[in-house]
């Protein structure tokens, strides 16, 4: 088992790291690249926006690297900093005009990218891979 569980390992790293970068590549023609496009991602689906700290779990990283990649995303007004509307101490992230603007572009160029890059795999195959994914996923939250 325990030769399995490397061999697993080591596939879904090497797949996500080669996809990850396949797809990262293609994003051209003023699309965002792809880690600023998960945190405004992250950012959209938080109904209030999203802490900092969401940030960080969302791409599984540190606080101190989410709050980096939000100071970027700040210099470059795609978000803005506002007091979060329940706790006083604590402050939310959104999306400005000009970062929802950036995240319906790149999520267009994302979609047809990610496409071509999977066109080859086979529908049930995905379904199948998703489902063991998600089951492997459970298991691992369970198991903290």
């Amino acid at each position: 088992m325990s030769e399995q569980l490397t061999t697993y390992f080591d596939a879904l790293v090497r797949h996500e790291t080669e996809l990850w970068n396949a797809v990262d590549r293609r994003m051209t023609g003023g699309a965002l690249r792809m880690g600023r496009l998960q945190v405004l991602r992250i950012i959209a689906a938080a109904e209030r926006g999203a802490r900092v700290q969401d940030i960080a779990d969302g791409v599984g990283t540190t606080i101190g690297a989410a709050s980096r990649l939000v100071e970027r995303l700040l210099g470059d007004g795609l978000v803005d900093r506002v007091p979060d509307p329940v706790d006083r101490r604590s402050v939310r992230v959104t999306l400005t005009e000009a970062g929802g603007t950036a995240l319906a572009d790149s999520l267009a160029r994302f979609e047809a990218v990610l496409a071509e890059a999977l066109a080859g795999v086979d529908p049930e195959a995905l379904r199948d891979g998703i489902a063991a994914i998600e089951r492997m996923q459970a298991a691992l939250e369970a198991a903290r």
